[in-house]
Order: C-alpha cells, then structure tokens, then sequence
C-alpha cells in the first residue's frame, strides 16, 4: 500500500468467544485478511459492550455474560477492502454469529517497514 492510494479502514465487530471451524473468529479474519494479502489489521479488546441483542457485555464478575467485545481493524486501498469485504461477509455468515461491519475511507500519512524487518 502506498500512502497516495485511496485508503479505508474496515471495521469488524464480534465478540471474544465467537469461533468458526474451531478457530476463534477474530483469529480467523485476520488470518484470512493476510492471506489476502492486505497492508495491516489489529484486533482491540474492549471492556464493555452491547449491540443488536442489547446484552450487555462486561468483565464485573456477577454479569450476565462476560464475552467481551473485539474489534478487527483493517486497513489497505479501498478496492482491496472491497473485495475483502466478500470474504468478511461469508466468515460471518458461516459463522452463524451476530456482529457489526463498517467502512470508512481515511487518509495514511505514513505506512513502511521499521528496521527489524528490513
């Protein structure tokens, strides 16, 4: 990826415990979104949470659930989150859980190698 390129980032919410095949979901898309060879993705743990089922998720101890929330961060050209987007959709939809997408074009100021992997 070039910063002069059309940049987005993709966003992917799912929750902590969520898996297909065997595999932990988030694992998954990112494994998946490297194999796709795309410029970078970093997953976050949140610490509270609710979405379309209006559970709410947290880690206090006498809560009803503590599947915390994770959010995927992807980030390249925008044709190429394009086509990833396909792939998210059928990950999600195999994996048969609830989950949130989102997209957003953004402006890179700087993307390259540090030293150690050069």
């Amino acid at each position: 990826m070039k910063t002069s390129e059309k940049t987005g980032i993709l966003k992917i919410y799912v929750g902590e415990s969520d898996r297909i095949n065997g595999r932990v979901l988030f694992e998954e898309i990112v494994f998946e979104a490297r194999n796709a060879g795309l410029a970078g993705a970093t997953v976050y743990k949140g610490i509270m949470s609710y979405g379309a089922s209006h559970s709410i998720h947290t880690m206090k101890i006498f809560a009803l659930s503590n599947d915390l929330p994770v959010i995927i961060e992807i980030i390249d050209n925008i044709e190429k989150l394009d086509e990833f987007t396909s792939t998210v959709n059928n990950i999600m939809e195999h994996s048969k859980r609830g989950g949130l997408v989102t997209f957003q074009e953004l402006s890179v100021l700087r993307y390259e190698k540090g030293e150690k992997y050069r």
